[in-house]
């Protein structure tokens, strides 16, 4: 317990008071407090999140093309009006996240979504499908952005990147249980079709969950009824140390004209983009590749559990591979070859088995950067609104990738899907090379603060709160 004590004193700073055992008590009961409680809902919402958005894929194996008499690229537009609605309306999410209260934005985000999932079992042609699509991803987009600023104001910066795991991670946990559920409902018997059974179901389920959003959630730390007075005291100071207390800030239009102008946000975020294409491989052709290989729909909808899987573990694990390799970009350019290596396997073969083992070493791999690259952001900012804009900023433009992914995984191309495998590969390999840019930024950066600490004399309180995480006193973490 002191081992880990003197780690988190460190990790909040030099100048920040030593904290006594009592304290560090108080510390891990409130954290374990907003482990069951926050996160808790966070990660399931998200899970939820994921059933609606692969709920897409499987009903398109379960007869929505040819009910829909959808031709050509009618389901790679529907796919990417996802992806467009997301970027639209994403940037503008987290400055409204300021203005109205977290308990009701994030829960009722849920709730928009899963009426939207719902009514799209009742679509009569191609452009239909594509406007439902937009609007899903129009309500949606406040949630991953919400949830991870979120998480930053609720939790000290060293503790972030287990919790971003664990939220990432629950998608996967979704992807586990929306195959074989889509499964059961495609071999139903209704007065529904098959892929209408699969969106009324999906959205009634996320549905459901979001209505104990504003019995669960609580606004901010020092506001939590479920908090005692010691632990509110206890988190308020930690976070004014860290600058990172919403409750009393409001948006410093300032800082976000400091994200807008920050290269380093941009490497994040091209990180992001570069990432986020492979990662939604599985999620949005996953069912089609397997039924690809003479699968039935059935067994296709039920093997995706697998590979979902297989995206879960490896993004249940970032925090503890980062903490072995000592860094999140050490740990992105490691699942970066990985990815590398499996998108390969898949273009240097014919062999069905081998497709679908490629399948798996992609699916596994291909998420963990799309999960650090956030984690490794928000360890890395300060400042009440800066995080929120970049936040805003790395999930909307980086949100864009998977929109190329959805373009280039065409039935035309079936099964070996040359064109999006060798697109893939290729972006993954662009995310590696950023992702060493940026380690290299950072080093540099805090080599030259530690050789120049800068000086504060004369700066107003707010001005110095302004510099977020441009304070000389500020160390990048790699």
């Amino acid at each position: 317990m002191d081992e880990q004590r003197h780690e988190t004193i460190a990790l909040l700073g030099p100048a920040h008071p030593l904290l006594s055992d009592k304290e560090h008590e108080c510390l891990s009961s409130y954290v374990r407090k907003c482990d069951r409680r926050l996160m808790f809902y966070l990660c399931m919402g998200y899970a939820t999140d994921s059933l609606n958005k692969m709920a897409l894929s499987n009903a398109k194996i379960a007869g929505l093309t040819s009910d829909l008499n959808l031709r050509g690229t009618d389901i790679n537009w529907a796919l990417g009006a996802y992806y467009v609605g997301c970027f639209v309306f994403q940037l503008p999410s987290n400055l409204i996240l300021k203005k109205v209260r977290p308990t009701y934005w994030l829960s009722g985000s849920i709730f928009c979504w899963s009426l939207v999932t719902i009514l799209t079992a009742f679509v009569t042609s191609a452009r239909e499908l594509i406007w439902c699509r937009f609007v899903f991803g129009a309500v949606q987009a406040g949630y991953l952005t919400g949830s991870i600023y979120y998480i930053s104001f609720w939790y000290p910066r060293h503790m972030v990147r287990r919790r971003m795991g664990f939220f990432f991670a629950s998608a996967g946990l979704g992807g586990i249980c929306v195959g074989p559920l889509c499964s059961v409902l495609t071999s139903m018997d209704s007065k529904w079709l098959p892929w209408q059974r699969i969106f009324v179901v999906i959205g009634a389920i996320s549905l459901l969950w979001s209505l104990l959003g504003p019995f669960v959630l609580a606004d901010y730390p020092d506001t939590a009824s479920f908090l005692s007075s010691d632990e509110q005291q206890l988190i308020l100071k930690i976070m004014e140390h860290q600058n990172t207390v919403a409750s009393t800030q409001q948006v410093r239009f300032v800082q976000v004209k400091m994200a807008l102008l920050d290269f380093k946000v941009w490497l994040w975020t091209a990180i992001d983009f570069c990432a986020n294409a492979a990662t939604q491989v599985n999620g949005m052709f996953g069912p089609s590749i397997i039924e690809s290989h003479g699968y039935s729909p059935q067994t296709a909808q039920a093997l995706t559990a697998l590979t979902n899987f297989m995206a879960f573990s490896g993004m249940a694990s970032i925090a503890y591979i980062a903490r072995i390799l000592r860094g999140s970009s050490t740990a992105i350019a490691l699942s970066n070859i990985l990815t590398i290596c499996g998108f390969l396997l898949a273009l240097c073969s014919s062999n069905p088995s081998v497709h679908i083992l490629a399948l798996f070493v992609f699916s596994f791999a291909s998420p963990q950067p799309a999960a650090h690259g956030p984690a490794w952001q928000m360890c890395n900012l300060q400042g009440n609104t800066k995080p929120a804009m970049a936040a805003a900023m790395a999930s909307a433009f980086g949100g864009l990738g998977p929109l190329a992914t959805a373009f280039v995984y065409r039935d035309e191309d079936r099964p070996q899907y040359t064109r999006g495998h060798l697109v893939c590969l290729l972006m993954t390999v662009a995310c590696f090379v950023v992702t060493l840019v940026l380690r290299r930024v950072l080093a540099k950066e805090n080599r030259r603060r530690d050789l120049d600490c800068g000086d504060l004399e004369g700066m107003s309180d707010e001005q110095v709160q302004d510099l977020a995480d441009n304070h000389p006193h500020f160390r990048y973490r790699l």
